[in-house]
């Protein structure tokens, strides 16, 4: 593993240079500070509600430590590798296993301050959190990039990592004018009580390779009777609605379905899209032309949804009526 190393000045003051473990109650703050100068240009609007949550805890970092001293949740969150440079932090690195008891392992805000870009400091950092997952007993290094970080993705494919897929955010800054409605027969809601349903066709449209890392949860796919009570109550005054709608097979099992959360107040309206893989190509642009119908009653607000890279269709069809991609994450994996 990559080491510390300690080097004296002109005035016999010690400065630290090189790579270390995370220090929770030390380290918190200059690594909030990082991930914003490093990530300035990248992060969302959840990414921006997460850097806020690490600059308050860092803080309150000495009740952070004696926090993580009792339990040693933090710690896990956080745990990783710093790089010190010039007496301070300039790189980062966070790795976390992905499961209890798994044998893969997470890596993830590999940040290097601008400044000292171009030095070898994240190639360092990734050799030692992959050094460390090797000592801990781990298998499989795993990380997302955006797509268009050509740098980032040049060194992990040097490393020896290899593309498992990935997913891309499709966002138009409002609902783009659409004519007729398509005809989908078959087309009919579904309820709550649906979600093994809905389950299973997301299941279905999950590469192994997907499924290995991040397994779907049926968990996700259940509505929670205050859930409900809320989306029922938000369409009686009036305010917003959500359409779940599917396509079934003679089986009675879905082929296809659609979920549009739909906005009359302020806000950005969501459309999730679940389609068999074998069926993409005759459901998924009619769908999505079912949908855009759906929404011209509701005002222009900006529409968001996000796809797997696979679906090809999906995405022509939205980019046809304006849509762009905001984010394209993929993930990447190494065997350690």
């Amino acid at each position: 593993m990559a080491a510390m190393h300690v080097l004296a000045n002109p005035a016999n003051q010690r400065i630290e240079r090189g790579v270390r473990p995370f220090d929770l109650g030390r380290d918190l703050r200059g690594v909030a500070r990082l991930i914003a100068d490093a990530f300035a240009d990248e992060l969302d609007v959840q990414g921006e509600a997460a850097l806020r949550e690490l600059r308050i805890m860092g803080h309150m970092s000495g009740l952070v430590r004696l926090l993580s001293r009792s339990t040693g949740e933090f710690q896990d969150v956080f745990n990783g590798f710093v790089w010190i440079e010039d007496g301070k932090l300039v790189g980062n690195v966070t790795v976390q296993r992905a499961t209890s008891g798994s044998g893969r392992w997470q890596i993830a805000n590999v940040a290097v301050d601008p400044h000292y870009r171009g030095r070898g400091i994240s190639r360092s950092l990734m050799e030692t959190a992959l050094e460390y997952i090797s000592e801990m007993g781990g298998s499989w290094a795993v990380l997302q990039v955006r797509e268009q970080n050509q740098i980032a993705r040049g060194l992990y494919n040097r490393m020896r990592f290899e593309e498992m897929g990935g997913s891309v955010e499709m966002y138009a800054k409002r609902v783009p004018k659409i004519t007729g409605h398509p005809a989908l027969a078959g087309l009919a809601p579904f309820s709550a009580a649906d979600s093994t349903l809905l389950y299973d066709l997301a299941n279905s449209e999950q590469s192994a390779e997907s499924q290995w890392w991040r397994a779907v949860r049926r968990i996700d796919f259940d509505v929670p009777i205050e859930q409900g009570m809320g989306e029922w109550f938000s369409r009686l005054v009036g305010r917003d609605r959500v359409y779940r709608m599917a396509l079934r097979d003679f089986t009675g099992r879905f082929e296809a379905a659609v979920q549009l959360n739909a906005r009359r107040w302020q806000g950005e309206h969501a459309l999730q899209l679940w389609v068999r893989p074998e069926a993409q190509e005759r459901y998924e642009r009619n769908l999505i032309l079912w949908a855009l119908a759906a929404l011209q009653e509701y005002p222009i607000w900006p529409i968001l949804t996000s796809l797997s890279t696979s679906h090809a269709q999906a995405r022509s069809t939205l980019e046809e009526f304006g849509f762009e991609a905001r984010t394209t994450l993929l993930t990447l994996r190494r065997k350690i």
